[in-house]
């Protein structure tokens, strides 16, 4: 016999309690889970006899730390890298936009408004220099040097001279009036290759055009350091 047990079998100190007055009593001091959870089941062992296991029911019910784990794991915080977010990529997307589509919009639309129109209306000069143009049209002469057109001159369709302006002096453009309708002949001292026959510049929208063509230049360099800038951030 015991030491702590009495001869009838009695606990010496306190009183054996039945399993239902042992779990009514746990369920008082908080120890056990609710009577409508899974049984209590000794500690280290599980369902199936492994060690380890502890009663999943009671743990969500109590906020139990495996049930904080598995939260972590399932939002991504522990455990494998962190998935890239789509934002990232923004910065990098606005700076194409102003490099690719911004930029080549303000230089199109500073020239258009210098020439009253798009520049594919106008006829590029070969080596021989000719070009038709319809009576009554004022025609611009355009080179891509300062000195490109210094020195032309043009010939109507009878061989008759017409007289070429040049509104500003070193400036690689001139104007001339085709009274008559046929081909005209352009001669260079450097030659016609690369010139153009074209829509005349409305001078009066210069400024404007310049400042178009200078919002350009800003524009796209801005882009491609902002794109840069974009990409650095997002492969981090």
């Amino acid at each position: 016999m015991a030491a702590y047990e009495t001869e009838d079998g009695e606990p010496r100190y306190g009183k054996r309690l039945s399993p239902e007055e042992l779990a009514a009593y746990l369920r008082e001091q908080g120890i056990e889970p609710p009577a409508d959870a899974e049984p209590v089941r000794p500690a280290g062992t599980s369902a199936a006899g492994s060690p380890g296991a502890v009663n999943s029911t009671w743990r969500r019910s109590h906020g139990a730390p495996g049930g904080v784990q598995h939260a972590a794991r399932s939002s991504g915080t522990e455990g494998g890298p962190e998935r890239p977010r789509p934002h990232r990529w923004r910065v990098f997307g606005v700076g194409l936009v102003l490099m690719l589509v911004v930029a080549p919009l303000l230089l199109a639309v500073g020239v258009m408004a210098v020439v009253d129109g798009s520049l594919s209306r106008g006829a590029p000069l070969g080596e021989d220099g000719r070009v038709y143009l319809s009576a009554g049209t004022t025609a611009g002469l355009y080179g891509t040097s300062a000195t490109a057109t210094s020195g032309c001159s043009v010939s109507d369709p009878d061989g008759a001279a017409v007289g070429l302006d040049t509104p500003e002096p070193g400036v690689p453009y001139a104007t001339f009036k085709a009274d008559a309708g046929g081909v005209y002949r352009v001669s260079c001292p450097a030659g016609t290759t690369g010139l153009v026959v074209g829509p005349t510049m409305n001078l009066d929208r210069v400024p404007v055009s310049a400042l178009l063509v200078l919002g350009a230049g800003a524009a796209g360099v801005a882009g491609l350091v902002v794109t840069v800038v974009g990409a650095v951030r997002a492969r981090r």
